[in-house]
């Protein structure tokens, strides 16, 4: 079984600093929602332990592992991909990261500058 893969993924150029800085913001409750790799049983431990090292203890408390995102609620996902795991069920809006629209971070921080 391949160990360290997500533990030792880097991130996506200027996602720390975004993410910390949607964050920051009182009237944002920001979570990570991720899916789960079934093939890789490390990436549940490696995915906790990479939101740890990229940002802080207390946030792994905003960690959510599940295959279907669709199941969760909340107001925005942003996501890379639309659909697979369960995106175009989400019940708020699917912000399609590395998209047209939203190709990185800095279109992404654009939006929520707007909108919240």
């Amino acid at each position: 079984m391949l160990t360290g893969f997500f533990e030792d993924l880097k991130p996506i150029e200027r996602a720390v600093d975004s993410v910390n800085e949607l964050r920051s913001r009182s009237e944002l409750d920001v979570y990570i929602l991720t899916a789960l790799s079934t093939r890789n049983i490390h990436s549940y431990s490696e995915k906790r332990f990479w939101v740890e090292k990229h940002f802080d203890y207390e946030f792994t408390e905003k960690l959510i592992i599940c295959s279907n995102k669709g199941l969760l609620k909340g107001s925005y996902l942003i996501d890379d991909y639309i659909n697979g795991k369960g995106q175009e069920n989400f019940e708020g809006q699917l912000i399609h990261f590395g998209g047209t629209r939203y190709p990185n971070w800095d279109a992404v921080m654009e939006y929520f500058m707007k909108q919240v």
